[in-house]
């Protein structure tokens, strides 16, 4: 497996967060194919440890560290631009698995249509989008706390920022509106008020 863009990140104490759905997805990769995972975070060593168990090919984005500053506060234009300098070439190979960890509410919803305008068509029908979304509180951090897995459905939670923003509490419908291409297909409420949301490419 190959792994792009990585980068470092200070962590502190980490908490645990079990997400069951990305855990079926994980489960449900046949061994004997060859799968394209796309992570939107940052490369970390236990996304790279859980999918050097497959024939995948691992590429990350890294959408928040090329960003100026916040990314909800980046003007349209700009953030069109870092999309497309922040994404990996495709190499003739579509995408089953895309992992967006908590991004998803540190964009608003124009941020999150215009993301997904331009990575769905490099998406194999049927394949998975996967999102953790804070729901119920109304506030989060003001950086994306740092995911990282320790196992197929368990997570290490590092909060590196104490200062907090508005969390938008996006709905499933809230999203899928907004991902051309894409169906919302399981949600899970999970620990301290956040939700595990799954959606599928639809068929052409």
């Amino acid at each position: 497996m190959t792994a792009a863009g990585a980068q470092q990140v200070d962590e502190l104490e980490p908490a645990e967060l079990r997400a069951p759905l990305l855990e079926s997805v994980i489960a449900g990769l046949n061994d004997e194919q060859r799968h394209v995972v796309f992570d939107l975070g940052v490369v970390r060593s236990g996304t790279v440890s859980i999918f050097s168990d497959y024939r995948c090919r691992l590429d990350v984005m890294a959408l928040e560290v090329g960003a100026p500053h916040r990314l909800d506060q980046i003007e349209a234009e700009e953030f069109q631009a870092l999309i497309r300098t922040s994404m990996p070439p495709a190499r003739g190979e579509s995408v089953d698995l895309f992992l967006c960890w908590n991004l998803l509410n540190y964009l608003s919803t124009e941020q999150i249509g215009m993301l997904l305008a331009e990575l769905t068509p490099r998406f194999r029908p049927g394949a998975r989008l996967h999102a953790l979304i804070e729901y119920s509180a109304r506030t989060m951090p003001a950086s994306p706390p740092a995911f990282n897995p320790v196992g197929p459905g368990l997570l290490e939670v590092t909060t590196v920022d104490d200062n907090e923003i508005a969390a938008p509490r996006y709905s499933a419908r809230d999203l899928e509106q907004r991902m051309p291409g894409f169906e919302h297909e399981r949600t899970m409420l999970l620990g301290g008020g956040m939700q595990e949301y799954l959606f599928r490419r639809r068929s052409a």
